[in-house]
């Protein structure tokens, strides 16, 4: 239970902040924003949301791009992916 209520205040707080996954932040930038899910599955909030540039770390898998904070998060991400996506 406890597990789930800290995913809820996680979720929580990305929605109040403005970020989501394949968003686009309509700041003076207007950079796409998209949700690190390792550091989301990790709750290390200062880094779930990701402004997309061309150095930002990505990867294709089962035909959707995810992007990364870092190259440690991408590579996390590959070893065990179902472990990191949202379940539906």
């Amino acid at each position: 239970m406890r597990h789930i209520l800290n995913f809820a205040g996680a979720a929580w707080l990305v929605l109040v902040s403005g970020c989501a996954t394949s968003s686009t932040d309509y700041s003076r930038n207007a950079e796409p924003a998209h949700i690190c899910h390792v550091c989301r599955y990790h709750n290390d909030l200062a880094c779930v949301c990701v402004k997309v540039t061309e150095s930002t770390p990505k990867t294709e898998y089962q035909g959707q791009t995810y992007f990364f904070c870092s190259e440690d998060c991408k590579m996390t991400f590959l070893k065990k992916p179902e472990k990191y996506l949202p379940r539906h």
